[in-house]
């Protein structure tokens, strides 16, 4: 994954906090939220060969996909209070803008960049 490609437009401060805080919970719990740009190399550094990589982004204007932000945001709440990034009011706040961002036709809000990545080690069979 690589959520700091995480998207909206237009652009919205609510989106950008939502974004900033994930990303700075997911440190403090020693947690890499942007590492899929990483995971060729540490294939490659981990002995396996033929890396192939595909990247995948989900986006929306219209369906469910628009709610994975002002979602998360809800179900991270007490991580980001834990690990005082944020008080109670400002995730209120972020929240209610983020549903409201949604609720707007115009606005276009993606997934966080997924990032797939394999590959093949010499000496062990594959499983065809």
């Amino acid at each position: 994954m690589e959520f700091r490609a995480h998207f909206c437009y237009p652009e919205s401060a609510a989106f950008s906090r939502y974004v900033e805080l994930y990303i700075e919970t997911a440190q403090q719990r020693g947690v890499d939220s942007n590492i899929g740009p990483r995971l060729p190399g540490l294939l490659i550094k981990a002995g396996f060969e033929k890396i192939q990589i595909n990247v995948v982004q989900v986006a929306g204007m219209s369906d469910e996909s628009k709610l994975l932000a002002p979602l998360t945001m809800e179900n991270i709440r007490d991580s980001v209070q834990a690990e005082g990034l944020a008080s109670c009011a400002e995730v209120d706040r972020l929240v209610h803008e983020l549903y409201e961002f949604t609720r707007d036709p115009d606005t276009l809000i993606s997934g966080p960049r997924i990032v797939q990545t394999w590959g093949y080690r010499p000496g062990v069979p594959s499983l065809k």
